[in-house]
Order: structure tokens, then sequence, then C-alpha cells
């Protein structure tokens, strides 16, 4: 019966899985967390939810996120223009937070996912799979859009007081951009594309 050797992200323990091809939570019997998650049709599932992020991330970057009106004088601001105000106000900490959490890194693990799982949906595996692979673990510690969006929120109920805030077609597609984003890490399991990349080095050495 097929097997892998996983070792637990928390623990360390290394966890013997039979069958991890199947569908379901794969935990560690050690300390009880979540090894990963294999589920059926993972692939078309992330291809799709790919092309979904993508487009959010345009519509979010091209339209206003917030409107602030104010004794008669209204304001708009997006992502690149907040992030231009805090290197102006010389916040170069915060606005390089801002600007690597809200969109370099969200976009670079958007093309990533598209440039993997674009090619595996019409049954090609890449060369540059191993170091795609790589790229998506290393970018996960700055995946928080759902934090930024928190802070979005407080930041709304202060302003709230000082006059009119109106919510732009930017807010709307990140919002949804958040729970595509949170659906993708839930759903890509990076285990099942080693395997791929394993059985095609075996074959080649076969070869």
């Amino acid at each position: 019966m097929e097997h892998v050797i996983v070792a637990c992200h928390e623990c360390d323990e290394l966890v013997k899985v039979t069958n991890p091809h199947r569908e379901g939570r794969f935990k560690c019997p050690e300390c009880g967390s979540l090894l990963f998650r294999h589920k059926e049709g993972m692939i078309e599932k992330m291809f799709a939810l790919s092309i979904a992020a993508a487009i959010l991330f345009v519509l979010t970057n091209y339209f206003p996120f917030l409107s602030f009106h104010v004794a008669g004088n209204t304001s708009h601001a997006n992502f690149a223009t907040s992030t231009i105000y805090l290197f102006e106000a010389h916040d170069w900490l915060l606005g390089l937070a801002v600007l690597m959490t809200t969109i370099v890194v969200p976009l670079m693990r958007i093309v990533l996912m598209l440039a993997l799982f674009g090619p595996l949906y019409f049954g090609y595996l890449p060369r540059y799979s191993v170091a795609a692979l790589k790229l998506l673990s290393h970018s996960l510690p700055w995946a928080m859009l759902d934090v930024f969006l928190v802070g979005v929120f407080v930041s709304m109920v202060k302003l709230v007081k000082m006059g009119t805030i109106i919510p732009g077609t930017s807010l709307w597609a990140f919002m949804t951009m958040v729970f595509v984003m949170a659906a993708m890490q839930v759903t890509f399991n990076a285990h099942a594309l080693w395997d791929m990349i394993d059985e095609k080095q075996k074959r080649r050495e076969a070869a």
C-alpha cells in the first residue's frame, strides 16, 4: 500500500501516512496537529481560484479603496496612494510593511499559483515547479491580508466620527479576495505536488 513520510510542523515527528491521496485531513498522532489536507480536484479548484484572485487583485488596485468626506472636501485613497502617503510622511517601516503585505506578496503568490496550476490544469508539470513551491512556502508568513482587513475596519470605526466614509469598489473586491486567498490556502496541498515532481524525476531516471 502506498505511503509517505511527513514531518510534523509542530513537534517534528516523522509520521508514516498510508494512502495519502485519499480525500481527508491527516493529523499527527503525537500532537494532533494538522499535517495536510487532500481534496479531489485540487488542481482544477486552485486554477479557478487563482484566476479569480488575479481578477480581484486588479480591481482592488484599480478602483478607490475608501472615500472620506469631511467639511465639504472629499479625498480618495487606494493601496498605492496610501503607501505613497506613508513614505511621504517618513513612516518607512509601516509603508514598506503595507506595500509588502497588500501588493507585493499577494501579487507574487497569485502569479506563482497561476504559473504552477495553469500548466498542471492542461496536463503539464513545469520545470520551475520546485522553485515555485519553495517561494510559496517562504511567502506564507507574509500572507496577512486578513490582518490588514481587520486594521481597515478598526480605522473606519475611528474615522466615521470625523466625517463620512464611503466604501469604494476596491474595498469590496479586497474583502472578496481575502476569502478567495483563504480558500486557496485551505485547498492547496503541497504534498501532492511534491509527489508529482518525484514521479516525474523517477520517470526521467528510468528513461
